[in-house]
């Protein structure tokens, strides 16, 4: 018996409990709020490859709260690494079977096979209900078949699914342009720049939306005040 309890014994048994402790820890460390923090900084601070690689494990890790909030930087790359980042969790974000209805439908695309791709996504959308990016992405394909109604509905269902998915945001407001309800598209451009404040595209689109709004106040006519009650 005392052979099992030699000092030797002793610490590889010692080392084989801190190698198990580690092994099922390790998942944990990970997705902890200090590894993300620490990838966030990666990402502000280290070279284009450390960016990709933080941006890569913030999306594996659950990471989306401090790739949204590097969506604010300055810097045009890092947003680019957090914006294909939060692609990848959108994606991925009811699992392997929604995921590959997606990539089937972006096949279809490829193939010009319009139809067939909407098909897909139709189905995606029944099959996952709950899953804001398949109604983002048929909200796209409908806009690009001019069914622009059915489009801006899909959007609202991305953004009540998810609210901080800026796509549908976006979306949503260039809908409701071609719809001629440049008030709401206002709103949904707004709300699309507070969560990407630095594109310019939805930057000149939501100038375009005030000032055609502004254009049209100043050419209706001015309604004159009504007349009180004689006494």
């Amino acid at each position: 018996m005392r052979r099992f309890f030699t000092p030797l014994c002793v610490r590889l048994y010692a080392l084989l409990a801190l190698f198990l402790a580690l092994f099922y820890a390790w998942p944990h460390v990970l997705r902890s709020e200090w590894n993300r923090e620490r990838l966030y900084r990666q990402l502000l601070s280290g070279n284009n490859k450390e960016r990709l690689a933080a941006g890569e494990q913030l999306a594996a890790h659950g990471g989306r709260e401090q790739l949204q909030r590097a969506l604010q930087s300055d810097s045009a790359s890092i947003r680019t690494v957090a914006i294909s980042a939060l692609f990848d969790i959108w994606v991925a974000q009811e699992g392997e079977e929604a995921a590959l209805l997606l990539q089937v439908a972006g096949n279809s695309i490829e193939q010009k096979n319009i139809r067939g791709a909407l098909n897909h996504l139709t189905r995606l959308t029944r099959m996952h209900p709950f899953f804001a990016e398949g109604w983002n992405r048929r909200a796209t394909l409908l806009w690009q078949l001019g069914q622009v109604e059915q489009s801006l509905a899909d959007c609202r269902k991305a953004v009540l699914l998810d609210p901080d998915h800026f796509g549908a945001w976006q979306g949503m407001g260039l809908c409701q342009v071609r719809l001629g309800d440049l008030s709401a598209a206002q709103k949904a451009f707004q709300q699309a720049l507070r969560l990407i404040p630095h594109d310019r595209q939805t930057q000149r689109y939501l100038r375009w939306a005030e000032d055609t709004l502004k254009r049209e106040k100043l050419r209706q006519p001015t309604q004159p005040e009504p007349m009180g009650e004689l006494v």
